[in-house]
């Protein structure tokens, strides 16, 4: 459906932080979603494009979902699905960790061009599917 608490996600930036995650395979999961959900009490499933906070080697980090793994019933019509859920991990300022992007990422995410953070990750980008 989503990312949701305690999904795995896999690092696709080449920060220090991600490398030593993915290396030790300790992978990082999802502790919250920064996104408004219908319900009060129940969190909403992060999709292409928001902003979730992770636990990864310890630490607690900010990061954008560039991939999603969707299950069948739920894809949308020309929004490319990968096998993995993928991230790019922000600093505190809100800034990204790594300085390039490793992985293909779609290009519906350049609607979010107009966010000054999100504009950022774009630019470390230089594959497109």
């Amino acid at each position: 459906m989503g990312i949701h608490r305690r999904t795995r996600l896999n690092v696709v930036d080449n920060s220090a932080l991600g490398k030593e995650a993915d290396t030790t395979g300790k992978l990082p999961y999802c502790i919250h979603v920064y996104k408004q959900g219908r319900r009060a009490k129940h969190m909403p499933h992060a999709e292409l494009g928001d902003k979730i906070l992770v636990a990864i080697r310890g630490q607690m980090r900010k990061a954008y979902v560039v991939g999603a793994n969707t299950h069948a019933h739920y894809r949308k019509h020309g929004v490319p699905v990968t096998d993995k859920n993928m991230i790019v991990l922000l600093d505190e300022e809100g800034n990204p960790l790594g300085n390039r992007i490793t992985a293909p990422i779609p290009t519906k995410l350049m609607a979010n061009r107009g966010s000054v953070q999100f504009s950022k990750v774009l630019a470390l980008a230089n594959k497109y599917i």
